[in-house]
């Protein structure tokens, strides 16, 4: 599998709203059936769309695309993301209350995501895992390193399918914890949302930093090798 979208793929685990839809699927009443309808909805989307993805690169690359359309795409979603990680960084609130000892007023108020999974049906588990697994920029980035390091069509089809696998271990994971030890489950996901909520401001700017300043360096360089 390309090292670049193994990498991407280990960084798309932990998703804040994938754990939140998971913190409150393991709340309800049968979580192990919703778990199994959010699991299969979300993956058979991610999976439709990563290999329509790939064979439509493909296809443009053998028939029409230059040697640079590969290195052009790196580079417009590194800027992207880059665009991203300054605008979560501009927002960025100070961190001298909380050092003091000020704390925010809890939230009583339930989150998007906790009314959207109100009630829900086995039907709604599915939507929410494909709401929650929408292709972003870390997904077209792993799906343009698959084409460019892929050997032929089987190679590509894959390294999409491991790529998923990685995407939805979590999922994976409070499946099958869900179904053996449901109190572990829930306790483990509470405390990993909580702690990401209070680090979310830093983990977005320093992954999409990170992510978009190596997707820029690359696409750069890739593109002046290839340029004659």
């Amino acid at each position: 599998m390309s090292a670049e979208a193994l990498v991407l793929a280990l960084s798309a685990v932990l998703r804040p709203t994938a754990l939140a839809a998971l913190f409150a699927i393991l709340a309800s009443r049968n979580p192990r059936r919703l778990l199994t309808a959010y699991l299969a909805g979300g993956l058979a989307f991610t999976l439709a769309v990563g290999v329509l993805v790939v064979v439509l690169l493909q296809g443009l690359n053998a028939r029409t695309a230059t040697t640079t359309s590969r290195p052009l795409v790196d580079v417009v979603l590194g800027v992207a993301a880059l665009a991203y990680a300054i605008s979560a960084w501009a927002r960025w609130p100070s961190p001298w209350p909380l050092s003091r000892g000020t704390e925010r007023p809890p939230r009583d108020e339930p989150t998007w995501m906790q009314r959207r999974l109100q009630g829900l049906t086995v039907r709604g588990a599915a939507g929410a895992g494909v709401l929650t697994h929408l292709p972003g920029l870390t997904y077209l980035a792993a799906l343009n390193a698959i084409v460019a390091s892929a050997a032929g069509a089987v190679d590509r089809l894959v390294q999409v399918a491991v790529y998923n696998a990685i995407w939805f271990s979590t999922v994976i994971v409070a499946l099958v914890l869900a179904t053996h030890r449901p109190q572990l489950a829930r306790e483990v996901l509470e405390r990993l949302v909580a702690w990401i909520r209070v680090h979310r401001r830093p983990i977005t700017v320093l992954f999409f930093g990170g992510l978009g300043g190596y997707l820029l360096t690359s696409g750069i360089l890739d593109l002046v090798a290839r340029t004659p």
